[in-house]
């Protein structure tokens, strides 16, 4: 743009080598719901210049950058950005051609400063020895200590001199800096500002600066004043301050919002206020001969239309090695630099599965049950029959009538054994006779009161007195056993053995919802304190995009996924001796497509949700009902039919029972039950990346 297009009649003109324009937004509008945070807003960056972007906190200046920068979406309006909209295919902005330092510096700590200029280099596509003789040149130029050092060791001023380096690392042609010296001591920040003298006296480099000290922008060759969304003027700082006959910046801004508030124009304390008439002036009855200072488009111009072919649009959409590479490698280099925190990673869910197979579904031992024996020899039946109880489970108290009731109602016993005093030869004549009384049968019989609080050590002292009494049966009568017992017989089984427990039944279940609610917490903190931190913003600048960053962490993250389910199988089979009759390749690729799940809803989580204690609530409050209702610690078929749908749509219930079928049954993927579980895992693969792509899109 020429600079007769430019604000007309300002008194210190801008010199025709550097006429053109680096920013230029128009009518820009950018509104949260109802909220307006930019209203009508006309700026101009010259190229070659720097330009302060003056307003106090809140008055839209760092959502005017990220839309410059083409992280955020304008409303309404127009920008170009050195000669086209940011983000249109085949422009690198976001990308190599904009330097871009947040407020809020967005450094990796675990880094040192030549771990993060070569990350940024990467991504920028420069060589290994262009990123070195460019780090070499910034260590000097900014004062930087030694490249080995660790950025969390560094002082205030040195991580911002390093955040600078980042920017001004690839000689962008547009550099950004928000509020670069805030909390900065005056000495440091007059270096900045010596810095960008420097750097824009070539006419390559052009500066957009914010701040709100109002003073120190005197500096800058062109200053925009902000308020409430909208830009008050803009011009030459001289200008500006003769224009008010005010003797500092923050002198003359102070005039500028008085008029507006006395003028019907007002933009109030709210940024929901009306859209300024860009046409009009702030200053109300100027002379012909004063300078303009407005904010409005030059009358008459057009705004430029542009078009990609599709092989460019193909080649904006799809994702570049160089920066999945990049990122994959930053990530990795980040856990290596935190090895107490990747041992964690390794080690949890070996530990959690552990915990399982050792104290979920085995029997209960050291179960005290009173024995009530009115037998007095020593040669009865009753002692006998008390012998083959397993001692190992169940430890027998033996008391009175009265003191046994008494404990079991006290809570100190589980339960009361009770024989008649002539139980033997009631027991031998039941055995040997074909009629008998019901005297007989009743004391003949072992009399069992249990406490049916907990249904489990009932059941299992059911099942240890039934087969307590069925081996004292083998052992009196041997082969004539058969009159005294159920005319049952249970075969050898089909699948899995006689001493199959509950534990086994768990066990497959509970792998699957380890490995994918660990990587649900990872990833979804991972990105929650990155965006928190400012870094993925400072990388989607750099050209980084949503799709990138998430095969990246998705790559990243399998190698973490890999090593986990190598652990933890083999303690389930070479430590617990769990089972496995099918294929073990099988059973390790429906584990990992159940971790990239994990990792897949993760990013869901941290694309809506923007802090870590809303991302943990909203991890935590979907761990239990899942768990409850995916048949991972209970059989779906227990579950009441309504329920029982949802639980046939969540993503671990087909698939717990495909891996049960895997290594129980020995199937493969020819069986429904199997590649269902596949499918299923599969289908919601998919649904959540998609899912977490769109959010991250429409976010952005």
């Amino acid at each position: 743009m020429k600079e007769g297009n430019m604000k007309a009649d300002l008194e210190a003109p801008l010199p025709p080598a550097q006429s053109d324009s680096a920013i230029r937004c128009r009518d820009v509008c950018r509104s949260y719901g109802k909220l307006k945070v930019l209203s009508n807003l006309n700026l101009t960056v010259p190229q070659g210049h720097i330009y302060g972007l003056l307003g106090p906190s809140g008055c839209g200046k760092t959502t005017l950058l990220k839309c410059i920068v083409g992280t955020l979406k304008i409303s309404r309006g127009h920008i170009t950005v050195l000669g086209k909209p940011p983000a249109f295919p085949g422009h690198e902005v976001p990308g190599k051609m904009v330097g871009y330092m947040p407020q809020d510096l967005a450094l990796y700590n675990e880094f040192n400063i030549s771990d993060t200029l070569t990350f940024f280099g990467r991504i920028h596509g420069l060589t290994q020895k262009e990123t070195q003789a460019r780090m070499n040149f910034l260590i000097d130029f900014l004062h930087l200590p030694q490249k080995h050092s660790l950025i969390r060791n560094l002082s205030g001023g040195q991580r911002r001199r390093v955040s600078l380096g980042a920017a001004l690392l690839q000689n962008p042609e547009l550099l950004i800096l928000d509020e670069p010296t805030v909390g900065v001591d005056p000495v440091l920040r007059a270096k900045i500002w010596q810095h960008l003298v420097e750097i824009v006296k070539t006419g390559k480099v052009s500066v957009i600066i914010t701040t709100h000290y109002i003073e120190e922008a005197r500096q800058a060759n062109v200053v925009g004043l902000m308020r409430n969304g909208h830009l008050l003027a803009e011009g030459p700082p001289d200008a500006v301050m003769k224009q008010h006959s005010a003797t500092t910046l923050e002198h003359a801004f102070l005039q500028l919002c008085e008029t507006t508030d006395q003028n019907s124009i007002k933009p109030t304390s709210s940024p929901q206020s009306g859209p300024l008439d860009s046409s009009q002036s702030f200053e109300g009855g100027r002379e012909e001969n004063q300078p303009i200072l407005g904010v409005g488009p030059p009358a008459g111009e057009e705004l430029p239309r542009f078009s990609a072919n599709w092989k460019v649009q193909a080649r904006h959409i799809l994702p570049r090695g160089r920066n999945v590479a990049a990122l994959f490698i930053k990530t990795m280099l980040r856990m290596r630099r935190m090895p107490g925190s990747l041992c964690f990673q390794f080690l949890l869910p070996v530990i959690q599965t552990s915990l399982i197979c050792l104290c979920v579904g085995g029997d209960p031992r050291g179960i005290q049950v009173a024995v009530v024996n009115n037998e007095t020899s020593p040669s009865a039946y009753s002692h006998s029959l008390l012998s083959f109880l397993d001692n190992s489970s169940i430890y027998q108290v033996p008391l009175s009538h009265k003191d046994a009731f008494e404990g079991v109602y006290n809570g100190d016993y589980w339960g009361v054994i009770g024989f008649g005093e002539n139980f033997t030869s009631y027991l031998t004549k039941r055995m040997m006779q074909r009629h008998v009384s019901k005297e007989v049968i009743d004391g003949g019989s072992v009399h069992v009161w249990l406490d049916l609080t907990n249904r489990q050590i009932a059941l299992m002292l059911q099942k240890k007195i039934h087969d307590a009494f069925q081996a004292f049966v083998d052992n009196k009568m041997g082969s004539m056993s058969y009159l005294v017992a159920l005319p049952i017989k249970f075969e050898d089984p089909i699948y899995g053995s006689q001493n199959t427990d509950f534990t086994t039944f768990v066990t497959p279940g509970a792998v699957l919802s380890i490995t994918f609610y660990l990587a649900v917490g990872l990833t979804a903190l991972s990105f929650v304190l990155e965006r928190k931190e400012g870094l993925l913003d400072r990388c989607w600048v750099a050209g980084v995009s949503s799709v990138e960053t998430m095969l990246a962490h998705l790559f990243s993250q399998l190698i973490v996924i890999s090593v986990q389910i190598s652990l933890m199988l083999l303690f389930i089979l070479l430590v617990f001796k769990t089972p496995n009759e099918g294929s073990l390749l099988l059973a390790i690729i429906l584990i990992v497509l159940q971790g990239i799940a994990g990792i897949s809803f993760g990013l869901v989580i941290s694309a809506a949700i923007d802090d870590e204690q809303s991302a943990n609530q909203a991890a935590l409050g979907i761990f239990y009902p899942n768990l409850i209702l995916s048949g991972i610690i209970w059989p779906v078929e227990c579950i009441p039919y309504p329920l029982r749908y949802l639980s046939l749509a969540l993503p671990q219930t087909y698939a717990s029972e495909s891996l049960r079928c895997i290594m129980y049954r020995g199937w493969g993927l020819s069986r429904m039950m199997v590649w269902r579980g596949f499918a299923v895992t599969l289908g919601w693969n998919t649904f959540f990346l998609i899912l977490a792509t769109v959010i991250l899109k429409l976010r952005t």
